[in-house]
């Protein structure tokens, strides 16, 4: 676990850093840009070349999962795997450019409507391009266990890119069509650093070696590869096809509301993105030595720790989204936007890493059966629920198809190999939140909203933790509290 938690800690600070960056980006938004549907065609540069990239990674994700751990070999390149890694991405990057050139109109929209996003549309084609290298280099880096390598690059460097923009916009030295320019630089800079970074880390380049392409390897890579492409597009339709179905039934107007308030509520799953990246190495090599019992560790501490924080940035979220949608009167109408979309989070949080599990498994297949059920609940309740409640609903049916799908993993996992992460103190974690929620929420605080903010996130802050230390309800998170005072006053 200790790499683990080292790793971990590591990503989460630089996520934060680059979250507190993004987030100041994202405030900025909706002051500096006149129209929403301005934002809402920067987000869908994003969120469309997001859906060609990752589908077009080919499955590189899981067969590196499944394969790498056989090829490791520091002196001997790991047997061309990185050139391996490039030459699957070239071949995935051509398809999905071409793919995308063919689908062009279907997802941007034709019409007047859509004509702001049909004028920067061209520059999905870099992106996918860059994106799908940055996925694919950033799988073979995590075997590496340099997962804060990825996570430094598109977590934080990225959102730079986005906030020097925006800023260039707000100071009138750029119009939106260069905005969207240094965007989609942005964009693409993660994918351009780790091609030259991979190189840099591994110590011999080659080719890849006869024994990584052999016919008994071939069909199992193949095989891992074709389930790798249906989970990771049915994965990436869930958080995504929102917004293009968002662009199509209400307007991009809409989606430039929603990518905001969206921002805010995927905030609450930051901390679990650092253990979720390095644990899926980890869970590799323990499949590998077939160490169940360290894998149950795992799973155990995952759900443990972020349940604990889910909670606390969800509670502190929701007491605050209110009292600062006052100074955006256009957005208060999607407040809700927030509370599904962090439910949603927190939901998959609670659960822990078990798709990590069922990835690095034998049983992987399962993966793609429960991502792709997720996408068909997904899309199937967007087009019900954006009907009946437009931005609102597409966060609602993603925290409802989320809340199925991670209960129907949970399940899974303990009838196939008898994994239960959940005790009681997951119930006294849930309860500490409602009951936080409740009080504040009927607390009346006639303060004008920064003070109201400040008030909320202190007192919860402090009670919140002081319960979970006391009652010893987070061992982990308590040791590490303790290791950080220690080394502040080391007396």
């Amino acid at each position: 676990m200790g790499i683990i938690q080292k790793q971990a800690t590591q990503s989460t600070i630089v996520s934060l850093v680059g979250t507190a960056i993004g987030a100041v980006s994202q405030v900025m938004l909706p002051f500096i840009f006149e129209e929403e549907d301005q934002i809402g065609a920067l987000s869908l540069l994003n969120s469309i070349s997001k859906i060609f990239a990752t589908i077009f990674t080919l499955g590189f994700a899981q067969i590196t999962l499944q394969v790498f751990s056989s090829f490791r070999n520091d002196e001997k390149g790991h047997s061309g795997f990185l050139m391996f890694a490039m030459l699957y991405s070239i071949a995935g990057a051509g398809l999905g450019l071409i793919t995308f050139y063919w689908f062009h109109d279907f997802f941007v929209g034709v019409g007047d409507d859509y004509k702001l996003i049909r004028s920067i549309s061209y520059l999905i084609f870099p992106i996918i391009f860059f994106k799908i290298f940055f996925a694919n280099l950033d799988a073979y880096m995590r075997m590496l266990f340099a997962s804060v390598v990825g996570i430094f690059w598109e977590g934080l460097m990225l959102k730079l890119g986005i906030l020097v923009g925006v800023l260039l916009f707000w100071l009138g030295w750029i119009d939106f069509q260069y905005t969207a320019y240094v965007y989609s630089f942005a964009l693409s800079l993660p994918g351009i650093a780790l091609i030259y970074l991979t190189f840099k880390k591994t110590a011999v380049i080659q080719m890849p070696e006869r024994s990584l392409l052999a016919k008994d390897k071939r069909s199992a890579i193949i095989s891992y590869g074709v389930y790798g492409i249906l989970g990771a597009a049915s994965s990436i339709l869930v958080v995504s096809i929102d917004q293009v179905m968002l662009n199509k039934m209400v307007g991009t107007d809409a989606v430039g509301v929603y990518s905001v308030l969206f921002f805010a509520g995927m905030l609450i799953s930051i901390p679990a993105r650092g253990i979720k990246r390095i644990s899926a190495s980890v869970l590799s090599e323990s499949w590998k030595k077939n160490d169940k019992a360290n894998i149950q560790l795992v799973y155990e501490k995952s759900v443990n720790n972020q349940t604990v924080i889910g909670i606390y940035l969800f509670v502190v979220g929701w007491l605050c989204i209110e009292p600062a949608l006052t100074f955006l009167p256009d957005y208060q109408f999607a407040l809700y936007v927030f509370f599904f979309v962090g439910l949603g989070q927190l939901f998959d949080m609670m659960t822990g890493i078990n798709s990590e599990i069922i990835a690095t498994s034998q049983a992987y297949k399962m993966n793609t059966y429960f991502n792709f059920v997720l996408a068909v609940l997904v899309i199937g309740l967007n087009f019900v629920f954006i009907q009946e409640w437009s931005v609102v609903g597409a966060a609602a049916a993603s925290a409802i198809a989320m809340f199925i799908v991670n209960i129907a993993r949970w399940f899974y996992l303990k009838q196939k190999f008898d994994f239960q992460p959940f005790d009681k103190r997951t119930l006294y974690h849930v309860g500490i939140g409602f009951l936080l929620v409740l009080f504040f929420k009927w607390l009346p605080l006639p303060l004008n909203p920064l003070t109201q903010m400040l008030v909320y996130i202190v007192a919860i802050t402090l009670i919140f933790w002081t319960i979970i230390f006391y009652f010893d309800l987070a061992p982990d998170l308590k040791k590490w509290w303790k290791k950080i005072l220690s080394r502040i006053n080391p007396s």
